[in-house]
C-alpha cells in the first residue's frame, strides 16, 4: 500500500500546475501549490511537507536556485525534491541532481512513472525519518544514562562524606557534652560564691563587693550563654548524625516545624559556605498548631534542602542580572489545613516558564547548565512526598517574579498505595 503524504508541486505555469495536482491526487495523496520559488518558501515556512515536485526554469527564483536554498536549511535539507523539466533542460537537471536533488521526471509527466517517484521517495523519507527518531532516542538514552552515572557517583561521594560526618560529629559531640554539662555546674557555684561575698561584705569596701556582685552577675549571663549556644550546637549535631545515617523508612512522629526551621537554615548556610557572596533575606513564619506529623525525618528534611537549594540558586542566577536593587528573599511558611499541613517555600527568583512548568518534576530535567545539576532533586522529591507519604507536590509560578513550591502532608500515617 502507497504511503500518504504531501507533496508540493512548484510551477510557474497555470496548466502544468493543475495536470501534476491532478495526478498526484489520483496516487492518493494531499497536494499544496506554488507558482513561484518565493511561494514555496512560505508554504515550507509553515507547514510541513513531505515531497516537492519543483519545476526548473522559474522567474526569478528558479529551482536550482531554489534547492540550494533547502539544502541549505537544516529542517528543509531532507524533503526529497523530485524536478520536473523539459527535454531542453537535462543539463540544468543535471545540476539540480548534483545540488541534492533525488530524482526527476520530464515533461509531460507520465502518471504511472510519478506514482512509483513519489512512492520510492516517500517510502525513503519515512526510513529516514524512522532512523533519526531512533537516534534521537538513542541520544537520550545515552544523556539519561550518563547523568546516572553522574549521579551515582555523587551518592557514593555523599556516602562517604556521611560517614565522614558521623565520624566528626561524634568527635565534637564529646567534648561538647563536656562544655554544656560544666556550664550547668558552675551556675551552682557561682550562686554559692555570690552568697559567700555577701557573708564576708563587712570585710571588704563597698565598691569592691559591688564589683564582685557585678563580675559574678556576668559570669552567669556568660555560662548562660554557653549553655544556650552549646546546646543548639547539640542539637545540630544530632541533626548531623541523623542525616548522615541512611533512612530506615519508618515513619514516626516528627516535630514538622522545627524540622523545617532546621533544614532551611542548613541549606542556605550550605551554599553560602560554597558561595561566601551569597545574601538571601529569609522569613520564616511557622502554624504553632501543626505539632507533630506522621513521617520520615530523613526523607521530608532532603525534600526541604531540596527545594531551598534550588530556590537560592535560581536566585542567585537573577542576581547575575537583575541589577543592584534586586534583593533575594526566601519565604517560607507552615500551616495548618483541615486534614493536612502545608509547607510554602517562595523565592523572588526568576520563575519557571510556562513550557517548562510541565516537567519540572520530570526525572532527569534540569534548567542549569550541562554539569550543574543531575535533574534528579525535584524528582526525588515528588516521589517522596506523592508517593511515599500520600501527600503533594505543586508550583506556583509567574515567570519573572516568583516560584513557589507547595508541600502537603496528611497529619496521620499515610495510607499504603
Amino acid at each position: 500500500m502507497d504511503l500518504m503524504g504531501t507533496i508540493l508541486v512548484v510551477d510557474d505555469n497555470g496548466v502544468n500546475r493543475l495536470l501534476l495536482s491532478q495526478h498526484v491526487k489520483q496516487c492518493g495523496h494531499n497536494v499544496v501549490v506554488a507558482e513561484s520559488g518565493q511561494r514555496a518558501l512560505a508554504v515550507l515556512a509553515s507547514q510541513e511537507i513531505d515531497m516537492i515536485l519543483l519545476d526548473v526554469l522559474m522567474p526569478e527564483l528558479d529551482g536550482y536556485e531554489l534547492l540550494v536554498r533547502l539544502q541549505a536549511t537544516p529542517r528543509l535539507r531532507e524533503i526529497p525534491v523530485v524536478m520536473v523539466s523539459g527535454v531542453d533542460e537535462v543539463e540544468s537537471v543535471a545540476r539540480c541532481i548534483e545540488a541534492g536533488a533525488t530524482d526527476y521526471l520530464a515533461k509531460p509527466v507520465d502518471p504511472i512513472l510519478l506514482r512509483s517517484r513519489i512512492t520510492a521517495c516517500l517510502e525513503k523519507k519515512r526510513l529516514r525519518d524512522q532512523e533519526q527518531r531512533k537516534t534521537e532516542e538513542l541520544e537520550r538514552t545515552l544523556a539519561q544514562l550518563k547523568a546516572t552515572q553522574e549521579q551515582l557517583l555523587v551518592q557514593q561521594k555523599l556516602a562517604s562524606l556521611g560517614q565522614l560526618t558521623a565520624g566528626i560529629a561524634h568527635e565534637i559531640k564529646n567534648p561538647l557534652n563536656f562544655v554544656i554539662n560544666f556550664a550547668r555546674l558552675c551556675d551552682p557555684l557561682l550562686h554559692e560564691l555570690l552568697g559567700q561575698v555577701d557573708q564576708v561584705g563587712e570585710c571588704l569596701p563597698e565598691s569592691a563587693r559591688a564589683n564582685l556582685r557585678e563580675t559574678i552577675h556576668l559570669l552567669k549571663q556568660n555560662l548562660a550563654k554557653i549553655n544556650e549556644h552549646g546546646k543548639r550546637a547539640d542539637a545540630i549535631v544530632r541533626g548531623m548524625l541523623q542525616h548522615s545515617r541512611s533512612s530506615s523508612g519508618e515513619f514516626q512522629d516528627v516535630d514538622l516545624n522545627a524540622l523545617v526551621s532546621e533544614y532551611v537554615h542548613l541549606a542556605v548556610n550550605g551554599l553560602r559556605a560554597s558561595d561566601p557572596t551569597l545574601h538571601t533575606a529569609i522569613s520564616i513564619s511557622l502554624d504553632e498548631r501543626i505539632g507533630s506529623v506522621r513521617g520520615v525525618p530523613q526523607d521530608l528534611s532532603q525534600v526541604i534542602m531540596n527545594i531551598v537549594s534550588n530556590a537560592c540558586q535560581a536566585m542567585s542566577n537573577k542576581r547575575q542580572y537583575a541589577g543592584p536593587d534586586y534583593v533575594p528573599q526566601l519565604l517560607v511558611q507552615t500551616r495548618l489545613l483541615e486534614e493536612s499541613v502545608a509547607i510554602h517555600i517562595r523565592d523572588n527568583g526568576p520563575g519557571v516558564p510556562d513550557e517548562l512548568r510541565e516537567r519540572i518534576f520530570q526525572p532527569f530535567f534540569t534548567t542549569k547548565p550541562s554539569g550543574q545539576g543531575t535533574g534528579l532533586g525535584l524528582s526525588i522529591s515528588y516521589d517522596i512526598v506523592v508517593q511515599k507519604h500520600r501527600g503533594q507536590l505543586e508550583l506556583q509560578t509567574v515567570p519573572g517574579q516568583y516560584a513557589e513550591f507547595i508541600v502537603r502532608l496528611p497529619r496521620g500515617r499515610p495510607a499504603a498505595g
